[in-house]
């Protein structure tokens, strides 16, 4: 039975859900990926390439990056609004910032060459970089009497 269990959390660790922008996404651990999908209209008489960059970090006074992602997008000539979806991947390693880590992240995307950038979202990612321990507490105590 114990064997079966163990698939099964393995199984369910690998899924992904499509967590909700602005939702929390708990519990990503070094050696997941998170998946970044973001939406986007263009128009326009030129095909147009850029740079489909995500990153992870926290915003003090400036944004610190600790993971990011990036893959190369093209849009296609439009004279009407065409809707894309940008998806990227972003690897989570381990890292030590104290004392910023573990806990919970921002996340923030933008084009790179256009400059456009997606609004940040503070607290949505949480990301355990070290064991932790909850409810330790003696169970129960007893006599056992002497042989």
């Amino acid at each position: 039975m114990g064997d079966v269990i163990e698939q099964a959390k393995v199984i369910l660790h690998a899924m992904t859900l499509d967590v909700p922008a602005g939702s929390k996404l708990y519990g990503v651990m070094p050696g997941d990926e998170v998946k970044v999908k973001a939406t986007i209209q263009y128009r326009g008489p030129d095909a147009y390439s850029d740079t489909f960059y995500a990153a992870i970090g926290n915003h003090l006074i400036v944004f610190d990056e600790y993971w990011i992602g990036w893959t190369g997008v093209n849009f296609a000539p439009s004279d009407d609004w065409a809707t894309y979806e940008l998806t990227v991947d972003i690897p989570i390693t381990k890292i030590a910032n104290f004392p910023w880590t573990p806990g919970w992240f921002d996340i923030y995307a933008k084009l790179t060459k256009a400059g456009k950038a997606t609004p940040r979202l503070d607290n949505v990612i949480e990301v355990l970089l070290a064991a932790e321990f909850r409810n330790f507490g003696i169970a129960s105590y007893d006599r056992i009497p002497g042989v």
